[in-house]
Formats: structure tokens, sequence, C-alpha cells
């Protein structure tokens, strides 16, 4: 015990003894030796903390995502098929595609910075175009029929057909005939282009000009493979009116079915539809007079009561389009909608009206004689107005083109800027039984492929530059595995004009088109990466501190003791040293 004590003392320095100085070289050891094993086990452990704390990731080809450029021209060859009468001059289908060519060129806007240009191919042939081929029209001229001169005829059929009626003259070259084509192949190319190009402008733009199609640009979804649609009538006050229900299988069967299954090789849309009652009022108040409530335009950005009315979707992934058929009270019927908020201005014919990127709204007015407390059931032939309103609504949210390819009209006789001749009429068919032509189906394809391209380019710049700005992101082989399809997929699409007919197809770049759009963007959102950004540096230091700060004061301290105590003793052997020397 007394041994104890003594080398207690000798520690702290309290007592010399004759020991001491051994004692205290004892201790002076002893503290090394405790540090250098701390010390050891430091160096050991941190850098195999640090390996086996470090996060792994993957390597990107940011120089291949990097090498696109928004600059960079997108070129989509369009294929015209020459049909001509054997009675007309032969004209070369590389002289009229040289002329379609130039005509267009001088048709064509400059393109805004960061607007990512494209450019319509045209590619002439003489022969019948393949059927039901995406990008590949026919184009069938032949000699009017009648005695009179009169002008050229275009009639455009749903089915990519277009018919040129040339003038019955006496005498009809084969430059006047390469020239009336050549006019009708470039206004219909030009014409795309053109909203191509507004389109293109608007996105770009922070605030759009009211240009070519920029309305309809900014009110249509981005492409997705697969959208909700969903179909609700909603009675305000079914207690004191009407209970009101719908035969919405035979109308969607009869009305919306065949828009579905024209679209199905582009986009997947589901129908569901449900009936809401009690759905409450609108949270507008409409105008009251004669006899008759009025809604304005300033009122139907705020008609939607969308707190009340549940319009949830089925699929949480896919965007959702709503179209409403909303029944008013019987005591503010009938309910009409005014194309303006001046006095005496005119209601709208379809008294309905779209929202952008959400769907539209249809007002039922029930008839005259109904009753408070009846029954009423629309049927679908009673549907047929209004399921031929959402039919057009939602033309214009999937960004379908009502004057593709051309617009009907009679060109003036100055021609203004249309690339026909002056007196030219065009008549455009309809296609009534599916709700979308051939033209519009190659239109909207081409459209989605500039967007999914685009899309996936950006997107895949964007997780470049944030994976380059969180260095402890992780990026596991499943994301690079997306990465590396995406850009696979994005060079299948043409970048430059192809040499032959046969070396492109529209729609195998509008499939690559959409798998690289989907693909960089189920990249981006992976749950590994997204709650990275949610966990900086700041979290590791609040998690670790608490752990080796505790560890590192001692040690610190420790070592500071033998710095001292080591200088100390030199000091002291100083002396001594030199008594020897001198004895």
């Amino acid at each position: 015990m007394a041994q104890l004590g003594n080398r207690l003392r000798a520690l702290l320095g309290l007592t010399r003894t004759p020991d001491s100085d051994k004692q205290v070289i004892s201790t002076h050891n002893e503290r090394k030796v405790v540090v250098g094993s701390i010390l050891v086990l430091l160096l050991i452990g941190l850098p195999l903390w640090w390996t086996t704390t470090r996060v792994y990731r993957a390597a990107l080809p940011v120089a291949e995502i990097n090498r696109y450029a928004s600059t960079d021209v997108l070129h989509i060859p369009v294929f015209f098929h020459i049909d001509a009468d054997s009675t007309l001059p032969s004209v070369a289908a590389a002289d009229i595609e040289k002329a379609v060519r130039t005509m267009v060129k001088g048709t064509r806007e400059p393109w805004g910075s960061g607007a990512w240009p494209v450019r319509y191919s045209t590619v002439v042939a003489h022969g019948k175009a393949p059927p039901d081929t995406p990008g590949h029209y026919s184009v069938r001229v032949a000699r009017s029929g009648n005695g009179s001169a009169g002008h050229s005829v275009v009639d455009v059929s749903p089915d990519r057909t277009v018919g040129i009626t040339l003038p019955k003259a006496a005498q009809l070259s084969a430059q006047s005939v390469k020239q009336s084509v050549a006019r009708v192949i470039a206004a219909i190319v030009s014409h795309e282009e053109r909203a191509v190009h507004g389109g293109a402008q608007a996105r770009g733009e922070r605030k759009p000009r009211q240009g070519l199609r920029s309305r309809e640009s900014r009110g249509a979804l981005k492409f997705a493979p697969h959208v909700s649609v969903t179909l609700t009538l909603l009675n305000e006050n079914p207690v004191d009116g009407a209970q009101v229900d719908w035969e919405i299988e035979n109308a969607v069967a009869e009305f919306l079915q065949p828009l579905v299954d024209a679209l199905q090789p582009l986009t997947r849309l589901s129908v569901t539809s449900q009936v809401l009652h009690h759905a409450g009022p609108p949270p507008v108040t409409p105008i009251a007079r004669n006899n008759a409530t009025y809604l304005t335009p300033p009122m139907l950005s705020h008609f939607v009561n969308s707190p009340s009315w549940n319009l949830a979707s089925v699929d949480p992934v896919a965007p959702m389009l709503n179209f409403i058929l909303y029944v008013p009270a019987l005591a503010s019927q009938p309910v009409r909608i005014l194309e303006s908020e001046k006095d005496g201005a005119d209601s709208v014919d379809t008294n309905a009206f779209s929202i952008p990127q959400w769907g539209g709204v249809a007002i039922a007015n029930l008839p005259a004689h109904t009753r408070p407390g009846s029954k009423v059931v629309l049927s679908s032939r009673e549907l047929q107005p209004h399921m031929g309103v959402f039919v057009a609504q939602l033309r214009s949210l999937l960004g379908i083109r009502s004057d593709t390819p051309l617009a009907s009209s009679t060109v003036s006789a100055d021609g203004g800027s249309s690339l026909l001749e002056r007196g030219t009429s065009v008549r455009v068919q309809l296609a009534s039984e599916t709700g979308v032509s051939g033209w519009e189906l190659d239109a909207l394809m081409r459209q989605w492929t500039i967007q999914g391209r685009q899309t996936a380019i950006t997107t895949l710049q964007s997780l470049v530059r944030l994976v380059d700005s969180l260095q402890n992101m992780v990026v596991m082989d499943a994301i690079k595995t997306q990465v590396d399809q995406s850009l696979s997929a994005l060079s299948a699409i043409d970048s430059t004009p192809p040499a032959t007919i046969a070396e492109y197809s529209a729609t195998t770049s509008f499939a690559s088109a959409a798998t690289a759009a989907v693909l960089a963007e189920t990249a981006f959102f992976d749950p590994s990466m997204v709650s990275m950004l949610y966990f900086p540096d700041q979290h590791k230091y609040a998690i670790y501190f608490p752990f080796f700060l505790p560890v590192a004061i001692p040690v610190l301290s420790a070592i500071k003791h033998l710095v001292i105590a080591s200088r100390r003793r030199r000091r002291k052997a100083v002396p001594d040293t030199t008594d020897k020397k001198d004895s």
C-alpha cells in the first residue's frame, strides 16, 4: 500500500525519493506506450473506417452525355411518294425534292438560344407509298376533268394521302407540274416545321409570345407512356334537384374508344368513370339574369372545387386528365358560359371549357320540365354532344393539332405568305370514325419524338451535374445501366438525314425517344439518389463528433504532457553532459 502511494506521488511529482527518477522514467514510458497504442489504432482504424463508410459511385459516361448540346439540329425525314397520272408530263423526283427544299428553306425562322432546333428533311420518290406507314405519304396528281381552266384543288384524306388536281389547261409543262407538286409538299412540311418551331419557342421562353401554336404547346401534356383519363358526373344538389345517372359505358365505347384505340401505338389511355352526388356548388358566384345563370371567363379558372370534389386518380404514377360533366342545381339552371365579360356577349356553343394540362368541364342543363326528386338517366345519345366536346378537349390536351397537315381554306388572290398558288382550294376530310387522322398521328409522333429526345438529354445532363455537386451521393450500378441504356436509345435517333428511304423508321425513332426519356427520368429519380439530397455532410459531423471528441481530448492532452516532459528532460540532461566532459 505504501509503495502504491509513493508511486502515485512520484507520478504527480510531489515527492522525490532516491528511486523517484526511475519511477518518473517508468511513468513516462508507460504514457508513451499508451499514446502510441492509441495512435496506432487511429492510423489503422481511420483508413478502415473511411473505406467501410465510403459510398459506392459507379462511373457515369459524362463525356458521352455532355456531347449533346441544345444547338444540335435534329433532322426528321418526311417521305412523299408521287403517283402521277400517266397523261401528265414526267418530272424527276430529284427535281421536285430540290424545289421543295428550296421553298421550305425560304420560310424558316431562326431558332432562339436553347430551343433545340429541328429540321424536316423532305424525301421524294415515285411510286405508291407503303400502306399505314408513319412518315410516308402518297401524293396523287391528276388533271381536272371539267372544261374550265379554274385553279388547283388539294384534297387531304385521313389515310396519309393528298390529292392534287391540276386545272385543265391546253398545255401543262413539266416545269408547271413540278412547281405545283412542290408547292403543296413544301406547304405541308413548312406548316408543321413552323408549328414545331412555335411550340419549342413557347417552351423555351419565360413569357411565350402569342405566335403559332404557342397556346397549344403550353396547354398540352408532355409525353407519357400511360395516361389516366377519368370521366366524372358531378351532381351539385340531388336533394333539391334531380337524381342523375348516365350510360357512360355505351358512350365511351361509341365515341371515345375509337380514339383510344387509334392512339394505342403512341400511348396507353386508361379510361375510368365515376358519379359524385352532393358535389356542392363551385367556389364562384355566377351572374343571374334573365332567368338564367352565366359564367364569365375569369370565373372558369376557379370553377373546379378541388377540396370538395373527389377527383383522385386510380393510378398515382400516370398523369391524369379529368373530364367533368357538371349538372347544376335546378334553381340555377340553365347555366351558360359567356365568351367575354362584355354586356351582350354571346354564350359558348359547346357550353364547356378546358383547363391546360388538367382536363375539361362541360355543363349539362337538364330539360326544363325536370322536377325536384325526379330520376334522370342520360342516355348514350344524350351524351353524344358532351362526349364530342370531351374528345375535342382530349385531342387538344394531348397536343393533336387540328390543322394538320393543312387547314381547309382557299388561298387569296395575292397569295399572301402561303406557298400554295393563289386561288388554290384546300379541302381536308376529317377522320370521323377514329377521331384522329394518319397525318395527325404522325405529327404527334414526331412532336413526342422531339420532346422525348430533349427530355432525355436534359435529364441526363442534370443527373451529371447533381452527382458532381454531391460527392457523397450513391450511384449504384443499376443507375449506370439505366443511363447507358438511355444513351443507347438516344443514339438510335437519327441526327443526320438518311441516305435512303429504307434507312429511317418514324416508329423506331419515336420508340427510342420514349425509351430514352423514361430511362433517364427513372435514373434521376432513383430512391437511392433522392434520399442523399436530404443528407448533407453536416449530418455526419453531428453523428461522429459525440464519439470521437471525448476520445480525442485525453489523447491530445497526453501528447501535450509527453512533449512538455520530453523538453524538460532535455534541458536537465544538457548540464550533466557538460560536467562529464569537463571532468
